[in-house]
């Protein structure tokens, strides 16, 4: 081999492995861009292949087309797999996602949310007062979701994004009662108590 030939193989070893994550990459690309098609199908059973591959190929990257299928879809197969997916899911990106959809998800979609928070061991210690919110906007079930959430978090907590919570239960409390009163004053005990280790 002339040195030219040295030279451009050691170039070629350089970037060999460059090449091989953008051909990584793109392949994942393409998987991911079949998958969200064949979640927007009316066909349940491609909706529920496309859901598999969900959990082997990538979660987090389809996280909102998963969200949008839970609100849209009326078939309880489809929510089933979408919930059973959203609680498996481990990635802390995924987290801030999950938050953020609680503001603006319906009752149903925010009841799954939050259920995913305490199964996945998601630790949304850093968003409590997101969580009350929502439990000061939903339905009962909200609620008790976000009790149960509130309960498993691990700490350190910060004194003040609990001062922040306390404000979201003061305003509910001001507003009047409603049936989920009693877990409302569960969650404001809840808070009272982290009080007691946060920095």
């Amino acid at each position: 081999m002339n040195r030219i030939g040295i030279t451009i193989y050691i170039i070629f070893l350089n970037f060999a492995p460059n090449i091989k994550i953008m051909a990584i990459s793109t392949e994942k690309n393409e998987i991911i861009t079949q998958i969200v098609q064949d979640l927007k199908s009316e066909d349940e059973v491609i909706i529920l292949k496309a859901l598999v591959r969900v959990r082997d190929k990538g979660k987090t990257e389809i996280l909102e087309h998963l969200f949008d299928l839970f609100e849209k879809t009326e078939s309880e197969k489809v929510k089933t797999e979408v919930k059973k997916i959203l609680a498996d899911i481990k990635d802390s990106y995924a987290l801030e996602v999950i938050i953020e959809k609680l503001k603006t998800g319906s009752d149903s979609l925010n009841e799954v949310l939050l259920y995913a928070l305490w199964n996945s061991n998601l630790n949304a210690v850093d968003y409590i007062p997101e969580i009350i919110d929502a439990a000061k906007n939903g339905n009962y079930m909200i609620a008790l979701e976000s009790l149960t959430v509130l309960e498993n978090l691990d700490g350190p907590f910060s004194n003040e994004k609990l001062t922040e919570a306390q404000f979201i239960l003061n305003e509910y409390f001001s507003e009047g009662v409603d049936e989920k009163e009693t877990l409302m004053r569960s969650i404001l005990d809840v808070i009272l108590k982290l009080e007691d280790t946060a920095y």
